[in-house]
C-alpha cells in the first residue's frame, strides 16, 4: 500500500511538471512535504519468515530440477552419440548395399559369361561328333573289305603290311646316295671348255 501511494506521490509531481512548465523550482518548496505523507501511512509490518519445512521443500525442489536437467544434458549427450551411430550405420549399410549391387552385376557378367561358354561348348561338342563321325565312315572307307576265308587278324597284319611298304617306298632317296646314306643332288654338270 505504501508504494501505491509513492508511485501515486511521484504521478502527481510529474502531472504537475507537465501541466506547468514554467513552474519555478522555488515554488516547489511551498509544496506540502511528502515525507509527512509517508509518516501517516500505517507501516507494513515485516514479513513472517519462512518455516524452515517450506525451505527444506523449495531446496528439494530445486535439487530434484537440478539433477532432471543434468538427467537431460546426459540424455541429449546419448541422444547424440545414438544420432552417431545411427549415421554412421546408415553409411555403412549404403555401401554394403552398393556393393551387393555391384556383385550383382558382377555375377549377372559371369553368368552371362558362363551361358556364352556353354553354347559354344555346344557348337564346339556338335563339331567334334560330325568329325568323329566323318573319321568313322574314312576309316571303314578305308579297310579292305574282310571275307569270311581270311580272318580279321590277318587282315590286319595284310594292311598294316601294305601301309609300311608304302611308307618304305615314298622313304627311299631317288637318284645317288652318298656312302652314308643321304641322297646325292642331281649330277654336277661342268661346261665344256671352248675353243
Amino acid at each position: 500500500m505504501a508504494l501505491a501511494i509513492l508511485a501515486l506521490g511521484i504521478n502527481t509531481a510529474a502531472a504537475v511538471h507537465t501541466l506547468a512548465p514554467d513552474l519555478d523550482l522555488q515554488n516547489i518548496s511551498s509544496l506540502p512535504d511528502i515525507s509527512r505523507l509517508a509518516e501517516l501511512l500505517p507501516q507494513q509490518k515485516a514479513s513472517d519468515p519462512i518455516p524452515d519445512t517450506a525451505v527444506v521443500a523449495l531446496k528439494d525442489i530445486q535439487s530434484t530440477q537440478q539433477q532432471y536437467v543434468a538427467a537431460l544434458q546426459a540424455n541429449n549427450f546419448l541422444l547424440q552419440q545414438n544420432t552417431d551411430i545411427v549415421r554412421q550405420d546408415s553409411i555403412s549399410l549404403a555401401s554394403l548395399r552398393q556393393s551387393v549391387v555391384d556383385e550383382q552385376v558382377i555375377v549377372k557378367k559371369i553368368s552371362s559369361q558362363i551361358a556364352d561358354e556353354h553354347e559354344d561348348v555346344k557348337k564346339i561338342s556338335a563339331k567334334i561328333s560330325t568329325l568323329i563321325a566323318k573319321v568313322d565312315s574314312l576309316q571303314n572307307a578305308i579297310s579292305p573289305e574282310v571275307t569270311s576265308s581270311i580272318s580279321t587278324k590277318r587282315a590286319q597284319n595284310r594292311m598294316s603290311r601294305v601301309v609300311r611298304k608304302k611308307m618304305v617306298q615314298q622313304s627311299k632317296p631317288v637318284g645317288p646316295v652318298s656312302l652314308g646314306g643321304a641322297p646325292l643332288g642331281p649330277p654336277a654338270t661342268t661346261p665344256a671348255p671352248q675353243g
